[in-house]
């Protein structure tokens, strides 16, 4: 079961990602030792754009890293193209070189850290980045959305309620509270049991999540479970239409041994 909830929370995790300022190349967490590696750096930064490029660019920052071993953010990029090339396990020491380089310094260090640590089910240590990025940079949403997303695997849903709250209420202050913030209020609820208080935000993700399985799982589920708590005939309809929409049903076993036990 674990590995399925790590993979459907991995999407999710990619689905929520925000990405800063950084890739306009203007930042730098470190300071390059030689003259020519920021050079290098900015390069690669406009090689983004150009797939047929990945390849050389990315010996290019090796090459980089190699010869100014301090310059975190030469690290980083470098691991970012790695793992743009699946070139996953690369990725991760690259990533990890360039959070331990940069010594607190960069959030977006420490969230890619974590995504690539969930790719390899590492969800415990998922977690530790999400709290170091809550600890040094409290203003800061994407670490409390990511305990929050971790806490779907972990189990403590109440402390994932409770850190999304405070990443909704940041992301508030800075524009529109996403999608997935919506379904991942309504993903926890449902994981404690809790349908009738998470239905009304997974009805809210239905127009962005109506074609994904895991989503349709869950909001069949809680209709179902909330429908027949009230004795509602049109939602107990409405959840066999959503549960129908279901491709594959194997899923999340735990979710799987709930839906057949409604549904069949």
């Amino acid at each position: 079961m674990k590995k399925l909830l790590i993979i459907f929370v991995l999407m999710l995790s990619i689905k929520g990602f925000s990405q800063d300022s950084y890739f306009l190349g203007k930042t730098n967490y470190c300071t390059p030792e030689k003259a020519d590696s920021k050079q290098i750096f900015e390069g690669a930064m406009t090689a983004l754009n150009f797939p047929k490029l990945y390849l050389p660019t990315t010996m290019a920052l090796f090459k980089t890293a190699k010869e100014d071993p301090k310059y975190c953010d030469v690290f980083f990029l470098a691991g970012y193209y790695a793992r743009l090339q699946n070139l996953h396990k690369e990725a991760l020491v690259l990533y990890y070189a360039a959070d331990s380089l940069s010594q607190n310094k960069a959030p977006i260090f420490k969230q890619n850290l974590a995504i690539q640590f969930m790719r390899f089910g590492k969800v415990d240590k998922a977690r530790e980045k999400y709290e170091e990025m809550v600890k040094y940079f409290p203003d800061n949403p994407e670490g409390y959305y990511g305990i929050g997303n971790t806490s779907i695997v972990i189990g403590d849903y109440d402390k994932g309620l409770e850190n999304l709250k405070q990443a909704e209420d940041i992301y508030k202050k800075t524009g529109k509270v996403k999608d997935d913030v919506t379904y991942m209020y309504g993903m926890l609820y449902s994981m404690k049991e809790d349908y009738e208080t998470g239905l009304p935000y997974l009805e809210d993700a239905y127009s962005t999540y109506k074609n994904d399985e895991g989503y349709l799982s869950l909001y069949s589920l809680s209709l179902i479970k909330v429908g027949k708590n009230r004795n509602d005939e049109k939602m107990i309809k409405k959840a066999n239409k959503m549960y129908n929409k279901i491709k594959n049903k194997a899923g999340v076993p735990e979710i799987k041994k709930k839906l057949t036990a409604e549904f069949s």
